[in-house]
């Protein structure tokens, strides 16, 4: 189940990799530099391949989406060519922390316990949880959900921020996935449903984003992509490089493009991340 910090797999995957290491005496991967990769001619990105519109296999079997756009551009930047290592929500902090990986971009939420065993660069995306309805539906806040049924994901990050949110006694109904979801509100199997910024992508390729909107932001969601600690170099470059793109507004026109929003403000700083590295 996801909660808020690792998911139970990551928890698993992480303690597993440490007794293997012990176990056969292996170090953990060396930090690695911007002149090391330039130098090999390549950078090993961990990135989301089934994760629309992140990640993922278009019909010409080629990766693309948020993350491959943002990842290219490194790789460009750095003067090398990016190979891509598929992550899941499962092994990506062990594919980076392992060496298998040099960085991640891997649209993953910023959190306290995550930043104690990965370095988190400077927020550069965002994945806003949100409220979903009927156009016509006049829910304006938290204290409206209360007199509709609300839909979510369960086991989700999702579920328990409506939990939270939502006024004792509001009716949830729980589904597998996010897919079921976004169709429970379109078969009318509830009012409104708690999720991705994202969602809206799906209603719209359904036909009906005539019908449905986005009502209200529930909770803020950071994203950022991160390094091994210790890697103060390549953190530093990564850091500079959102900084640059985000001055450019090259990063705005990517997030417009790939979300179908405006990028919101992102924080340059977090309770309990450091994005410095010192």
């Amino acid at each position: 189940m996801k909660k808020f910090g690792f998911t139970r797999a990551e928890v698993l995957a992480l303690a597993g990799g440490a007794v293997a290491a012990l176990t056969l005496g292996i170090a953990p991967a060396k930090a690695i530099t911007p002149d090391e990769i330039k130098a090999k001619g390549k950078i090993v990105i961990g990135v989301q391949m089934d994760q629309f519109p992140w990640g993922f296999i278009n019909a010409a079997g080629k990766n693309e989406g948020f993350d491959i756009e943002i990842s290219e551009l490194i790789a460009k930047e750095l003067g090398v060519k990016p190979e891509f290592a598929r992550i899941t929500g499962q092994n990506r902090i062990p594919l980076l922390t392992s060496g298998t990986a040099d960085i991640l971009v891997p649209s993953m939420t910023i959190t306290e316990e995550r930043a104690k065993v990965i370095q988190f660069v400077l927020p550069y995306s965002a994945n806003d949880i949100t409220l979903w309805a009927k156009k016509d539906a006049p829910i304006k806040g938290n204290e409206d959900l209360g007199k509709y049924v609300i839909g979510v994901n369960r086991g989700s990050v999702f579920d328990p921020i409506l939990v939270k949110a939502a006024p004792a006694g509001t009716q949830i109904r729980r589904f597998d996935d996010d897919a079921s979801t976004v169709q429970a509100l379109l078969a009318g199997q509830v009012d409104a449903i708690l999720g991705s910024v994202t969602y809206g992508l799906v209603i719209k390729s359904t036909g009906n984003d005539g019908k449905y909107e986005r009502k209200f932001k529930v909770a803020d969601n950071y994203q950022g992509m991160a390094v091994r600690q210790g890697d103060k170099q390549m953190l530093d470059w990564l850091n500079d490089f959102v900084k640059r793109r985000t001055a450019d507004g090259t990063l705005d026109a990517l997030y417009k493009k790939w979300i179908g929003a405006d990028r919101p403000t992102l924080p340059t700083s977090l309770p309990g991340v450091n994005f410095t590295g010192q």
